[in-house]
């Protein structure tokens, strides 16, 4: 079942399985971040979420907002994203991982969201392959970051 009311704790759990795990390899102080980070994306302009329950178990959740062109990585992408939704964050328990979680989510979230763009890790290869087969196409390296623009902005590359 996916919802779209926020459960930060929940989130925030579901976040330390999925961003502890390689490639993320994150520390247990920027896995405490999440919460901060997350209530303050909350608060931008075209905020929306989505989360994904197995069993009464939050599986995954996705969150994003209309782009936010102040943030530090903003500039460096090398385009005019201004006008796009910024899908933010996907997090998978790895215990639901393979089993269509993430995609479900990317598809519910961004339903009528319009052109929209994410930044991820190149080595993060369950998530290419996931943004890959949804027909998201890569189009720049920032930062050891690769920019994807999602389907319908194909011809805009």
């Amino acid at each position: 079942m996916i919802t779209s009311i926020p459960d930060s704790a929940a989130m925030h759990a579901v976040y330390a399985q999925a961003f502890v795990q390689p490639p993320w390899n994150e520390s247990p102080e920027e896995i405490a971040a999440f919460t901060g980070r997350f209530e303050e994306h909350r608060a931008l302009p075209g905020f929306r979420c989505r989360m994904a329950w197995a069993d009464g178990e939050l599986a995954g959740f996705t969150y994003g907002f209309d782009t936010w062109t102040g943030s530090r990585i903003y500039p460096k992408l090398g385009r005019d994203l201004s006008a796009r939704f910024e899908l933010r964050e996907l997090a998978v328990d790895p215990r639901f991982g393979g089993r269509g979680v993430g995609a479900a989510l990317m598809t519910d979230l961004l339903a009528d969201a319009g052109p929209a763009w994410l930044l991820t890790r190149a080595d993060a290869v369950p998530a290419v392959k996931l943004y890959t087969r949804l027909g998201w196409v890569h189009t720049a390296d920032v930062e050891g970051l690769r920019l994807y623009l999602s389907p319908v902005q194909e011809a805009d590359r």
